[in-house]
Parts: structure tokens; C-alpha cells; sequence
């Protein structure tokens, strides 16, 4: 496998900043793009639903086949023992036995089209074709229609982090100050006043004439975000600034010295600050002593629920580059994350009331993977699991299937991990699903049974998917999971209904004869039955409308016979009463009156 660290650099990156000298370990296909390369060239496994239809093509084709033998058989033993036994049959002469024979297979052959649902590849197409168009105004776009059924069986859907179970956007969570106590920023007290300054001058961003933020980084947007436009230009016009030093990852500050005010505000990491703090600012303007076991304490709180931490400060004294003063005093600190979203909160209960294993697999540090995991309620107990790529990668695939119900998040996760993750689920028979959106995600969103692409993603990845997600939110892939599973019931309806009307259809055939009917069900009977009648109600049943019990329901097995226990007794009461009707219509002296003494049946 191709070595990797946390020194590695992947064939196709792009180097935005520094300098450094490249040995090249690996070439051609052993690198990692080379590696998703060769994976993007698997072959698809197939689809739960073709998996469950070419079984229930199987058994309904041995049924038809076995059922049309044995009528054709018993039919001729009914010609040979109304002919006298077989050898006054036989002696009957050549021409009355072939006509009987012809009989025979002709009524075999009847058979075998009752019981074969010509209706059923039409109502599939349909019913997929039109839930298309309904799940397009949920954000949904189906670019492969037979992937929304498959979101209805999944067991186990591994979703990505950023934008999809949280924002996907840096925000400010929250503010405190040096005594420990969160803040109200839109007052006028001496500490909101000079946290403004601190924010406004110690920022790359700005907003352009459409009122949109432009420049700087992700925390410098997220700051001006959280102050709004008009405080930030009331501010930036009010001051001056005198001298500037930006961030960088060396001093991990940065810092703005204001004219008129004989200031110089920092911004940056709170233990660079807080080694050179004599104490913090009161909103009376007073300078008091900082607690550092209480600030250390609330940082640290702040850290474990995935929060990057930034702390503000002043001096009296002139900008020196990089360096802090000595005479620092605190104004507060801010807490800045990309927060959960709620209706994700929500969508994964409800997911995983469904039966279905969610997985969140991300780039992120484990610490801030596993906070943001539990605040989206995937970490609840005990014996749930979170994993690093390299505590991952020192596992062997039997000892990770063994704890795979349980793994609840994968932290550090490279492509190779995540396209591993799906063939590991499939070979325990599971039906997985995965999300994703760079190039890097393609492998793993083509290898599984459904790839949910974000609609933000590389287009490479959408072409890889089966559905794309155009809103990159979680609550989205619920829907599409909603949505695949009424399409089965629906699917489920249709085959009762076509299924129970067949079997009717090759007992009449099959039993008129010994009551003396003649073909009660000619060709174009049968031609009306499967596919007049049977379009039209795939067309009633493939619109029946999504319900939210759906979701209570655990998911199917792979391999599962679509025509279960109760669904077989359903179709086989229903049939047997469709019978006994039709038999009564054809044989009683009453129904005569309504057709010609001419017809053939009577």
C-alpha cells in the first residue's frame, strides 16, 4: 500500500503556500490518484431491487414453466380417461390425438403468459421516472433513478461532515470575556467598543459593493459575518489604522496599531496572548486580574465541542513586528466553528430510527470529529467507536467487520479508507451508501450501492453518484431514503395486485377444462389483463404518496424475497376468491342471459 504521513503530498495537489524540496516515493498507478484510478474501473454491484426482481423473475418463471407442465400433463391423462384409457385413446385414431395434443400445449403455453406480470418492468420505470420529478423539489436531483430505491434499503450510510451534517460555514458561537462571562457584542460598554476595533482592523476580509464578504480567510469572514456590514463600516470609516502585521502560523497573531487612540490590537491563538496578558478589561474600562485556571478551563470547554478559540487584546504601546507587549490586556475571546446543522440533528434520529447505521467519516482531527458527532447525536453510548485512519488502517478486514456495528465515526479518513469502508460493508451483505464531493470521493461513491454527491462537489464526483444532493444537507439524503422506500411499498402494491390477478388467471385456465370451458381467457383476454389493465394500475399505484411510518420500518435484506409470508397469503386468498367468482360467472344459468348461446366458453 502507499505510504502516507502527515508529510505526504498527493499526485494532483496544489501547493498555495511556502517552498520545500519533493522525493517522489511513488509513480504511475501506486500513487494514490493512480490507486482511485484502478478503482473507478470496478464493476458496479448491483442494485437491491435488480437483486430481489431477478429472484422474483426466477421463481415466477419456474412457477409458470412447472405449473404449465403438469395442467398439460393432467389435461392429456383427462383426454385419455374420457377416451376410455389409453389403449382405446390410442386407437382413436391420429387425428384426435394431435388436435388434444395441440390443446395441451396451447393451454400450457397460455399458462406460462397468466403467470409471467408483462406489467411489471413498465410499473417499475414508472413509478421511478415519476418520484424523479418529486424528489427534484426536495433538493434531490436522481441521476440514476434506480439509486432512490436503494436509498430506501440501506443498512449503513456513511456521511460526510463539513456542510452536509454541519453548516459548512465558519460562525461564531459564541463570546466571553476575561472574567469568564459570555457577552452581548451589539452594546456600547468599553469592552464591546474596543472587541469591535480588535475585529475590524485585525481582518483580511471586507464586503464588497454587493454586500457580499470577499478576501481574507475563513475566521475573518466568519468575524465580519457576526459583526454585519453596517457596524463593520461604521467602524472602519471612525478609525484609522496607523500600522498593520497579518497572521501567519509562525507567530499565530496578528495586529493593528489605531491612530488617534495610541492602540495596538491583537488578534490570534489565546495561549499567545495570554502569555503576555497583565489582565483583562471590564466594561467599565478598568483593568482587573485575569483567573488563568478559570480562562484555561473555559477555553478547554469550548475545544471539546469542536470550537476553535480566538482570543482579543490591547496595548498602549506602539506596534513592534512580530511581537506581543508586554502590557497586554484582554478584551474577551470568541468561540468559532462550523456549526451542527439542526434539521441534520433531526434527520439522523430519524435515520437511525429507521434501522440504519449512520457513519461520519471526515478530514477532521478526532477530537473535533467526535465533538461535533455528539452534539449530532451519532456518539450516544458507551460502546459506540470512533476511529483515526491510522488506528483504522492497524486493523485487518476481519477485525474491523467484527466491530463495524459500532463504528460511529472515522476521523483523518483518506479516499483509500472510505472506498475500503464500502467494500468491507458489502462483503457483510449490507446495502451502504455513501456521501462525498472532491475528486478523491469518486472510487468510494461509484463502488457503493448509492453515492449521494454533494451539489457543491467536483463534477467528477456527481458523475460518480447516483443521486445528487443539491443542498449538501443531511435532511436531504433522509428524504431520498424516505422516498426509495415508498417507491418499494409502492412496487410492493403492484405486485399484489398484478401477482394475485396472474395466479387467478392460471387457475381458471388451468381448471376450465376439466369443467368443460373452453378457453376462458383467450390471447386477447390475457393481452387486456397484463398490460391495459395492469399499466393503468401502476399508474394509480406508483403515485401513492410517501409516509412517515415508512421510516419506522428496519431495513430489507439484500437478498430478500419481495413476495414474503403474509404478502404470499394475501395474494393466494385474494386469488383463490377471484376464482371461485369467475368460476361461479362462467358455469351459473343466470349470467347467461347477458351474452350470445353462441359463446364458446359456455
Amino acid at each position: 500500500d502507499t505510504f502516507v504521513d502527515e508529510h505526504s503530498l498527493f499526485r494532483g495537489a496544489v501547493v498555495v503556500d511556502g517552498t520545500g524540496t519533493m522525493e517522489i516515493k511513488e509513480v504511475g498507478m501506486s500513487t494514490m490518484m493512480g490507486k482511485m484510478a484502478a478503482e473507478m474501473q470496478s464493476e458496479e454491484v448491483e442494485s437491491p431491487l435488480k437483486v430481489k426482481l431477478a429472484k422474483l423473475a426466477k421463481q415466477i418463471s419456474t412457477f409458470g414453466y412447472v405449473g404449465a407442465i403438469i395442467i398439460a400433463i393432467a389435461l392429456m391423462l383427462s383426454f385419455i380417461v374420457k377416451g376410455g384409457g389409453f389403449s382405446a385413446y390410442f386407437n382413436s385414431g391420429f387425428q384426435i390425438i394431435t388436435k388434444d395434443i395441440l390443446s395441451a400445449v396451447t393451454l400450457a403455453v397460455v399458462i406460462v403468459v397468466c403467470a409471467v406480470p408483462e406489467g411489471l418492468p413498465l410499473m417499475i420505470s414508472l413509478v421511478l421516472m415519476q418520484n424523479t420529478s418529486k424528489m427534484l423539489q426536495k433538493n434531490v436531483l436522481v441521476r440514476k433513478p434506480i439509486g432512490i430505491e436503494t436509498a430506501g434499503s440501506l443498512n449503513v450510510l456513511y456521511s460526510d461532515k463539513t456542510g452536509t451534517i454541519t453548516k459548512g460555514q465558519l460562525e461564531v458561537v459564541d463570546f466571553f470575556t476575561g472574567k469568564g462571562d459570555s457577552e452581548d457584542t451589539k452594546g456600547k460598554s468599553s469592552i464591546q467598543e474596543n472587541f469591535l476595533l480588535s475585529i475590524v482592523k485585525n481582518t483580511g476580509a471586507m464586503f464588497d459593493d454587493s454586500h457580499q464578504i470577499i478576501g481574507g480567510n475563513a475566521t475573518d469572514r466568519a468575524l465580519l459575518k457576526f459583526l454585519g456590514e453596517e457596524t463593520f463600516n461604521q467602524v472602519n470609516e471612525k478609525y484609522q489604522t496607523e500600522a498593520y502585521q497579518g497572521f501567519n502560523s509562525s507567530n499565530k497573531f496578528s495586529c493593528a496599531q489605531i491612530a488617534g487612540l495610541n492602540k495596538t490590537f491583537y488578534k490570534g491563538a489565546p495561549e499567545r496572548l495570554l502569555a503576555k496578558a497583565t489582565g483583562y478589561l471590564t466594561a467599565q474600562g478598568e483593568v482587573e486580574a485575569l483567573d488563568m485556571d478559570m480562562i484555561n478551563r473555559r477555553i478547554d470547554s469550548l475545544a471539546e465541542r469542536a470550537m476553535r478559540v480566538l482570543a482579543f487584546g490591547y496595548s498602549q504601546k506602539s506596534l513592534v513586528e512580530n511581537q506581543i507587549q508586554d502590557d497586554l490586556v484582554i478584551i474577551g475571546f470568541v468561540g468559532i466553528r462550523d456549526d451542527v446543522r439542526q434539521e441534520a440533528k433531526e434527520a439522523i434520529t430519524q435515520v437511525q430510527k429507521a434501522g440504519i447505521q449512520v457513519i461520519m467519516i471526515t478530514g477532521d482531527r478526532k477530537e473535533t470529529a467526535v465533538a461535533i458527532a455528539k452534539e449530532a447525536h451519532l456518539l450516544r453510548h458507551s460502546d459506540d467507536i470512533a476511529l483515526t485512519s491510522d488506528e483504522l488502517n492497524k486493523l485487518s478486514d476481519d477485525e474491523i467487520k467484527k466491530i463495524l456495528p459500532n463504528i460511529r465515526v472515522i476521523a483523518r479518513a483518506l479516499p483509500t479508507d472510505k472506498s475500503r469502508m464500502v467494500r468491507l460493508t458489502q462483503e457483510l451483505d449490507l446495502v451502504c451508501g455513501m456521501t462525498g464531493d472532491g475528486v478523491n470521493d469518486a472510487p468510494a461513491l461509484k463502488r457503493a450501492d448509492v453515492g449521494f454527491a454533494m451539489g457543491s462537489g467536483t463534477d467528477v464526483a456527481k458523475e460518480a453518484g447516483d443521486i445528487v444532493i443539491l443542498d449538501d444537507n443531511f435532511q436531504s439524503i433522509r428524504n431520498a431514503i424516505l422516498y426509495g422506500r415508498t417507491i418499494y411499498h409502492n412496487i410492493l402494491k403492484f405486485c399484489r395486485f398484478q401477482l394475485m390477478i396472474n395466479v387467478a388467471a392460471v387457475i381458471v385456465s388451468a381448471l376450465a377444462p376439466f369443467f368443460g370451458i373452453h378457453e376462458p381467457l383467450k390471447v386477447t383476454h390475457l393481452l387486456w389483463i397484463n398490460l391495459v389493465m395492469d399499466a393503468l394500475g401502476s399508474l394509480a399505484l406508483g403515485n401513492e404518496p410517501a409516509l412517515e411510518r415508512y421510516m419506522l420500518e428496519k431495513p430489507r435484506k439484500r437478498n430478500e424475497n419481495i413476495v414474503s409470508a403474509p404478502m404470499f397469503g394475501q395474494i393466494l386468498t385474494m386469488g383463490l376468491w377471484l376464482v371461485i367468482i369467475s368460476f361461479l360467472f362462467l358455469k351459473l344459468p343466470y349470467f347467461r342471459q347477458f351474452f350470445g348461446t353462441d359463446m364458446q366458453f359456455m
